[in-house]
């Protein structure tokens, strides 16, 4: 730890188009899309970009979506922007050696790296790699080990990032990070209910609560009028077969939909330190800059 909370408002950071899924067909490449979101984002005066750590992912159907690994993905994000942070949200403590995630985050930019550790829990990419996912208690022995590997470091280390709600995982971040996060679209009110649960944590470990940020992961589709919406919610149809006969009323009841001013408002009532953004398009970069011209600002307001 040593990390120091942000005063001066919100952090405010998006998903990058890391999937297959994510990327219009007649787009660009995976690489060539994704680091040019990450320089709008930057460009748009985004605090952090941030990438997960799902080797694959399947929808209901069986369609696989690769994506490309986080790590790595991380350095060339660095490489090619000044600025913005970027984060994992998260890695699994279980596909990888907690002193290689350590030696890995020490080759990384010091200053703009928030490396995000979770216990792991998408069962078939673990059969793919031929990786024990093991009991609950061992993954978060696991994840315990790569945060304490962390932050061994010091000041050469990441900012370091613990991710769940489970009691063990709270202790675990009371004990080690910097920041605690939540994805994907909870409640607010689960939010704020796991967020008390993690002061208990912290008082229990002798820590003060308010040295551990708050952040949390949710899924937003935002447009300036129901057109822009209803089209935004048309391209994604196109993007596979199982998410043909999806509409704005179905993705309202799992993540936010509306106006700017709507976002905001939504967004605001998690009263979080960070709010990590999906946009339902991550590849769209018109979406983007309405999120990061429009949006961000508006909830770094009501929080400065």
């Amino acid at each position: 730890m040593g990390y120091a909370l942000h005063t001066a408002g919100v952090r405010v950071g998006v998903a990058l188009p890391q999937y297959e899924i994510d990327r219009d067909p007649n787009g660009g490449g995976s690489i060539e899309t994704l680091v040019a979101t990450a320089q709008a984002a930057e460009a748009s005066a985004l605090d952090a970009v941030w990438l997960s750590d799902h080797p694959f992912a399947a929808g209901p159907d069986g369609t696989v979506s690769g994506a490309l690994e986080p790590l790595v993905t991380a350095a060339a994000i660095a490489r090619r922007t000044r600025r913005v942070e970027v984060g994992t949200l998260v890695l699994a403590a279980t596909m990888r050696a907690p002193a290689l995630v350590a030696h890995t985050a020490r080759s990384l930019p010091t200053g703009r790296i928030t490396v995000g550790v979770g216990a792991g829990w998408y069962e078939p990419e673990h059969r793919a790699y031929g990786v024990e996912r093991g009991t609950y208690v061992r993954r978060i022995a696991r994840v315990e080990a790569t945060v304490a590997a962390l932050s061994a470091l010091g000041p050469d280390g990441p900012r370091i990032l613990a991710g769940g709600t489970g009691a063990r995982l709270l202790d675990v971040a009371s004990l080690y990070a910097d920041v605690w996060n939540v994805s994907w679209d909870v409640a607010p009110d689960v939010f704020a209910s796991v967020s008390g649960r993690l002061d208990e944590a912290c008082e229990r470990a002798g820590r003060d609560p308010g040295t551990i940020a708050r952040s949390v992961g949710v899924t937003v589709l935002v447009g300036r009028d129901d057109r822009a919406i209803a089209s935004a919610v048309e391209r994604l149809r196109g993007r596979a077969p199982f998410l043909s006969s999806i509409d704005r009323a179905s993705l309202a009841e799992r993540i936010i939909v509306g106006t700017p001013e709507r976002c905001v408002e939504r967004l605001a009532a998690y009263a979080a330190d960070e709010v990590v953004v999906a946009l339902l398009l991550r590849d769209d970069l018109e979406m983007l800059e309405l999120f990061a011209t429009e949006v961000a600002p508006g909830l770094k307001a009501i929080r400065g």
